[in-house]
């Protein structure tokens, strides 16, 4: 590889890095407009029983599903990338937590994963074409387990899904 391709490949691996970060951050703060943009207008998505389908189908469900989630947080943990060109694919480990409303009390779901994406560079622009999820283990904790009585945890502002998340009020750079 020369120097310009080595170049080019980890400028690629970094839009695509921030690709799969920021789809974690918007999916936490309940932003699904701009989660839309992450995604080319053909794109498919599939998240097993939840939603299978259109990028845009998963991002409907996503919406009408927010009554009854109370919290989200993925993590990204090792990323691994192809690129060949403008087309790449993806296998991201993440974990991810998820709090739900039950009628009364809350659950909460952690899972253990990976997504496996396809992406394109269109425009100059990379975003998913397509996304599924793999399962590799989960824990159902049932009532939920959270806790914020701690001191540490106690007075410090709690995460929400939505406009009033604290992140919107304390960082005027993110776009």
């Amino acid at each position: 590889m020369t120097a310009d391709a080595d170049l080019q490949k980890m400028l690629d691996e970094f839009a695509l890095r921030r690709l799969v970060t920021r789809y974690c951050r918007l999916v936490d703060r309940g932003d699904f407009a701009r989660l839309a943009d992450l995604y080319h207008r053909d794109a498919e998505d599939s998240h097993g029983g939840f939603s299978t389908g259109s990028a845009g189908g998963f991002i409907d469900r996503l919406a009408a599903a927010l009554p009854v989630i109370r919290q989200m947080h993925h993590n990204v943990t090792t990323t691994n990338f192809a690129i060949d060109g403008d087309r790449a694919e993806g296998e991201i480990y993440t974990i991810a937590v998820h709090t739900f409303d039950a009628g009364g009390r809350d659950v909460d779901v952690t899972v253990g994963g990976r997504y496996l994406d396809r992406y394109e560079k269109r425009s100059g622009t990379w975003r998913f074409t397509e996304r599924s999820i793999v399962t590799d283990w989960s824990r159902v904790t049932d009532p939920s387990t959270m806790d914020y009585s701690h001191p540490i945890t106690r007075d410090t502002p709690r995460g929400t899904l939505g406009p009033d998340d604290p992140s919107r009020r304390f960082l005027s750079l993110f776009d």
